[in-house]
């Protein structure tokens, strides 16, 4: 392992960033998003979705923006996908010339203009070129270690929208290619952005995919795990390609296999309600660590308020504790672990009110100091 790989992962271990959604939702609310962000995640920065501010700030809607085939219904208040008109043939034929030139290039650079196609932008997303800009003023902040971002995982997208007909995009071969292609691009806009705002940070892109707890569920029947499989390893491979980490986050019960033969850097988890169900798979979680695999423990609870309301440091600590014996009691070293997991919320905040969501990030930023000291990590 070079140098390089090696501070990447010193920077990583214990640290701790946020997941997806903040409640902000007044005038200033992307200002002051960014605002705590940067207060509380200092070395671990993120946008911050805000649901409640912008409607198209919705996981789906937010990674729309020129989507080949996207259709607004007004009479029904709902889009879809069309792949039957004229339009769609031509806009399709540019992706998979935009994507192949992309991903052949040798950096992201090369082809910005190209790649700008796929940039996000408002109202898609009204914290992003707030939180560019701020990585870019080093008067405002210190050089953090890592900026994360992040796209809805492509199960996720294609099992929410709709062709003209109704049906699931999923199913449609065509429609999960062209969505497959727009969210690795539009991953790569963000690894570019962030890399030319702040060099010398690791560029963090999680696929949010809480759709993958239901693969083999009644609702997905027939989906089968290797296609799913398919679809986060190519984006994560896109990803890897152009010098940053991959991520995958699903805060429910599910076959983990999926995520660990993903080939994605960072697994993160609901560690507070899970840690039992994603300890069955200690063998593989192993092999995946042993290989510079990264687990990320959504130890504050975000989706149980009454849970969340009663939390302190030292409960969130032995939470922890107890998450940790999950997988050292499956005969995985604990040191091994602790090298390789970092902290989170268990899900977005964008649930909660703007109190308790500050809580779960000071209280991920808490236990990330406590077990820092207690295992002499800088």
């Amino acid at each position: 392992m070079n140098n390089s790989a090696d501070n990447t992962i010193k920077n990583l271990s214990l640290s701790y960033t946020g997941i997806g959604s903040l409640p902000f939702k007044n005038d200033n609310a992307p200002n002051e998003a960014m605002d705590y962000v940067f207060e509380c995640c200092a070395d671990f920065p993120y946008w911050a979705q805000l649901p409640h501010y912008k409607k198209e700030e919705d996981m789906t809607l937010q990674f729309t923006e020129n989507l080949p085939g996207l259709i607004y219904d007004a009479k029904e208040f709902k889009y879809y996908l069309d792949d039957t008109a004229d339009i769609f043939f031509e806009a399709l034929e540019n992706l998979f010339v935009d994507y192949e030139t992309i991903t052949s290039s040798g950096t992201l650079i090369e082809n910005e203009a190209i790649l700008d196609k796929y940039k996000i932008s408002k109202p898609y997303s009204n914290t992003i070129d707030i939180f560019i800009q701020r990585l870019k003023n080093k008067d405002y902040i210190k050089t953090p270690n890592f900026t994360k971002g992040s796209i809805t995982g492509p199960f996720t997208f294609s099992t929410s929208i709709s062709d003209k007909e109704g049906k699931s995009a999923y199913y449609n071969e065509t429609l999960r290619e062209v969505i497959i292609k727009t969210l690795s691009l539009k991953a790569l806009w963000q690894i570019k952005e962030f890399k030319k705002a702040c060099p010398n940070a690791n560029p963090v892109i999680f696929m949010d995919e809480p759709s993958i707890s239901q693969v083999g569920s009644c609702a997905f029947v027939t989906v089968k795990k290797d296609d799913v499989t398919s679809m986060l390893k190519t984006i994560s491979d896109d990803i890897k390609k152009f010098g940053a980490l991959s991520g995958i986050h699903c805060c429910g019960k599910t076959d983990w296999d999926i995520a660990i033969r993903s080939n994605v850097n960072i697994i993160n988890f609901d560690a507070y309600f899970y840690s039992q169900s994603v300890g069955t798979y200690a063998k593989e979680l192993e092999n995946f660590i042993i290989n510079g695999g990264f687990l990320s423990f959504g130890i504050v609870p975000t989706l149980d308020k009454e849970a969340l309301e009663t939390l302190d440091s030292t409960k969130v600590y032995d939470k922890f504790k107890e998450a940790l014996n999950c997988f050292v009691s499956k005969n995985i070293d604990k040191t091994l672990i602790l090298d390789h997991c970092f902290i989170t919320p268990s899900c977005g905040c964008g649930s909660l009110n703007i109190e308790m969501a500050k809580k779960a990030l000071r209280l991920s930023k808490e236990l990330s100091e406590i077990l820092k000291k207690e295992n002499g990590v800088q």
